[in-house]
């Protein structure tokens, strides 16, 4: 017989000694987003900061009002109200210390309630901010009250 020819079957790679690794994923700590100076440090004391413009009507009288509402239904947290400028336009009011972000969001809150002098101010354009204490120093250098915003939403808003 002419032209016996055997034909081999095709090699197959052996899979036996190949070994698939998954990849090594770890869920890192939260820390802040790149190109911010602010760290979130949720149990460190926190500062309530409200924003109103300079010339806002709403700031006559209103750290005394807020030391007020504070001796009547928040003795007990010995709170400071002071006030001071942020830059050009605008004024902020420090409420300060309050131990951890859950107490200060929780305070944040109650300040909208009937009883809170902030009740007069709906409509009036003022912006609520809650802040470690380490982190306010940051916020008056910078002042940029948006960016701290964002950093805030970011961190805090899950």
């Amino acid at each position: 017989m002419a032209g016996n020819t055997s034909v081999s079957a095709p090699t197959l790679p052996s899979t036996a000694a190949t070994t698939v690794t998954p990849p090594v994923t770890s869920t890192p700590a939260p820390t802040a987003p790149v190109g911010t100076p602010y760290k979130a440090t949720p149990a460190a004391a926190h500062v309530v900061v409200l924003v109103l413009a300079k010339d806002a009507p709403a700031l006559q009288g209103l750290s005394e009002q807020l030391s007020a509402y504070n001796n009547r239904y928040f003795k007990a947290n010995n709170l400071l109200v002071r006030q001071q400028p942020l830059g050009a336009g605008q004024e902020v009011v420090l409420i300060e210390s309050l131990p951890g972000v859950k107490v200060a969001q929780s305070y944040a809150l109650k300040l909208r309630g009937p009883q809170s002098p902030l009740s007069k101010l709906r409509g009036t354009g003022y912006q609520t901010l809650l802040i470690s204490i380490d982190n306010l120093p940051l916020l008056l250098q910078s002042q940029n009250p948006e960016e701290y915003q964002r950093f805030y939403q970011q961190n805090y808003s899950k």
